[in-house]
């Protein structure tokens, strides 16, 4: 299917485009710096570009799944993937604002609300939609890959999430001026390489049948 083939190579520019970012904006750690920070100053541009990436795998590799999508599930699953290729170009348009800085914009709320959906309802989406495939035999022969990329999604989602809950824990005030930083950083890229991975799998699959 040419949307398979479209989702896992768009899936796979945003990875190369986020690795090559470390290497050209070494001045934001990595430990604690989101990857939305990228989109900041020079080689920004390329950022946006990773965001829109992302959005065309997850749009492609709907395309491909659609007919294989089963009400109830799978009609959920099916408008809120829409839901979050929207967030994830909306992540791409609406630029960030450096996490040091505590002004507040407009521009800056849009994304942070575009982020938020993408990273916290990302695992259920996948998760309602695997459960539509699994009713089909063809996708049920595939089974253990596609639990093993749910699980996997979950473990990136709780690990990004226990790693600020834990900071916080430890100090109330982590991540404010004066104070250790959250070191969320590389949580937050494990994160997102788990959905990548999800979605590389599911369209591998689709390949397959």
């Amino acid at each position: 299917m040419v949307s398979a083939y479209t989702s896992i190579v768009f899936a796979s520019v945003f990875l190369a485009i986020l690795f090559t970012l470390h290497f050209l904006k070494r001045e934001l750690d990595p430990s604690w710096r989101m990857i939305s920070e990228y989109e900041i100053g020079r080689f920004g541009w390329m950022m946006r570009l990773a965001f829109f990436c992302w959005g065309a795998s997850v749009l492609a590799l709907l395309i491909t799944i659609w007919p294989y999508l089963q009400p109830i599930s799978g009609t959920i699953s099916r408008w809120w993937f829409i839901f979050i290729v929207i967030a994830l170009f909306g992540a791409g348009i609406f630029k960030t604002d450096p996490i040091t800085d505590n002004t507040r914009s407009l521009v800056n709320t849009i994304h942070k609300i575009c982020g938020t959906i993408v990273i916290l309802t990302f695992p259920i989406a996948a998760t309602l939609a695997v459960r539509s495939l699994l009713h089909n035999p063809l996708w049920a022969a595939y089974q253990g890959f596609l639990i093993f990329g749910i699980v996997l999604a979950w473990i990136g989602v709780v690990a990004y999430f226990a790693t600020i809950i834990i900071s916080r824990i430890k100090d109330p005030k982590a991540g404010e001026a004066g104070h250790a930083p959250v070191y969320m950083g590389w949580p937050n890229r494990f994160n997102v390489v788990t959905y990548i991975l999800w979605i590389i799998i599911a369209a591998v699959i689709a390949l397959q049948l």
